[in-house]
C-alpha cells in the first residue's frame, strides 16, 4: 500500500483514539454516586435561632466578567463564549449589614483573566464592606475573597470576617491571590459543623467539594422570602437543572475538585429545587438567573449605601 493511501486510515486510527479521550474530558458529566442531603427543617430551625430582625432586603453587586466555553461551565455544551459575572452580595438589615462574598480588586481580576470590570461597582463593594458588620465568603477562591483580602484596611476588616478554617487551610487555592503579609495574624478561623447560624435568618452549610472550603449561604428574610447562594457548586442555573458538572478538564486540571462530591451536591440541589419551589437557588456566575431575581424582587441591584456615606 503506498504511502498516500495509508494516510486516511493512520487519521482514522488517531480519531479513534483520541476520540474518547475528547468524550471523557469535555463532553460527559458522570452520574451521582451515594448522597448528600440538606435537612432544610433544621436550616430554617437554625435561621429563627438567632435573636434579631432578619435581613430585609439583598442588594448585590455585578463587579467583573469573565468568558468560558459552554462547555467549560455544563459538560457537553459546547464550545461557544459564555459569561460568567462575578458578583458580591449584601443582606441589609435593620441594624446591621452582611456581605456575602467580597468579587475581587482590578489587578487580581486582570491576573485572573477577567474581561470585564466595573470599577465604580466594585468601589461600593469596597465602602460596604468597611461599613459591614459580618463579611462571608462561599468559597476561597479570588473572585469571591479578593475584595477582603486586597481592602486597604484588610487588617481591621479581618476582625469582622467569619472565614472558616477550611477557607485558609489551603492558600493555593486562592491563587493568583495572595493576602497581605500580618493580614491574618492571630486570626482565629470558624471551626463549626456541617451547619452554622451566623447572623438573624443566615446559615452556612458546608459543602465541600468545589474547594475544601466551599459552603452554601442560606437567607430568610424578614418577609419569610428564601434564598439560598450556591457559590461555585453551580457556576450557572444549568449545572443544578440537568445535575452536570463541569468539563472533566477544568476541574481536574484546573481547579482540583473532588467531583464526585460536587456531582452529589448538584443532585441535592436538584431534588430541592422541584420539592421547595419557593427555595431561591442562586448559582455563582449566572446573570440570567440573577436578572430573574431581580425582575421578580428577590433581590435588588446596587448596594445601600451607609448612613455616614450618604
Amino acid at each position: 500500500m503506498s504511502k498516500r493511501r495509508r494516510w486516511p486510515f493512520i487519521v482514522g486510527a488517531v480519531l479513534v483514539v483520541l476520540a474518547p479521550t475528547f468524550f471523557w474530558f469535555f463532553m460527559e458529566s458522570g452520574t451521582p454516586e451515594g448522597t448528600w442531603t440538606i435537612d432544610l427543617a433544621e436550616v430554617r430551625r437554625l435561621a429563627s435561632s438567632v435573636p434579631g430582625e432578619k435581613a430585609s432586603a439583598i442588594h448585590f453587586e455585578p463587579v467583573a466578567h469573565f468568558e468560558f466555553p459552554a462547555t467549560a461551565i455544563v459538560a457537553g455544551d459546547g464550545f461557544s463564549m459564555k459569561d460568567m459575572t462575578v458578583y458580591s452580595y449584601q443582606l441589609v438589615f435593620p441594624d446591621r449589614r452582611v456581605i456575602v462574598d467580597t468579587s475581587m480588586d482590578e489587578t487580581t481580576a486582570k491576573k485572573g483573566g477577567a474581561v470585564a470590570f466595573d470599577a465604580e461597582a466594585f468601589a461600593r463593594v469596597t465602602a460596604a464592606l468597611s461599613d459591614a458588620s459580618q463579611i462571608v465568603v462561599t468559597h476561597e477562591h479570588f473572585d469571591h475573597l479578593a475584595g477582603l483580602a486586597m481592602h486597604r484596611d484588610v487588617k481591621a476588616l479581618m476582625a469582622k470576617a467569619t472565614l472558616t478554617k477550611e477557607q485558609l487551610s489551603e492558600p493555593t487555592r486562592m491563587d493568583p491571590l495572595v493576602f497581605p503579609a500580618a493580614a491574618l495574624d492571630g486570626y482565629r478561623p470558624l471551626e463549626t459543623g456541617a451547619l452554622h447560624a451566623i447572623a438573624p435568618g443566615v446559615v452556612l452549610i458546608k459543602s465541600p467539594g468545589h474547594t475544601p472550603g466551599s459552603q452554601l449561604v442560606y437567607v430568610q428574610r424578614a418577609d419569610g422570602t428564601e434564598v439560598l447562594f450556591l457559590g461555585d457548586v453551580a457556576w450557572h442555573w444549568r449545572n443544578v437543572e440537568l445535575v452536570r458538572e463541569r468539563a472533566r478538564l477544568v476541574t481536574a486540571v484546573f481547579l482540583h475538585e473532588d467531583r464526585a462530591a460536587v456531582l452529589r451536591e448538584l443532585a441535592e440541589l436538584h431534588r430541592l429545587a422541584e420539592a421547595e419551589p419557593k427555595l431561591n437557588l442562586v448559582p455563582g456566575h449566572d446573570a440570567a438567573r440573577v436578572e430573574r431575581f431581580t425582575t421578580a424582587g428577590v433581590l435588588v441591584k446596587g448596594f445601600v449605601p451607609s448612613a455616614a456615606s450618604k
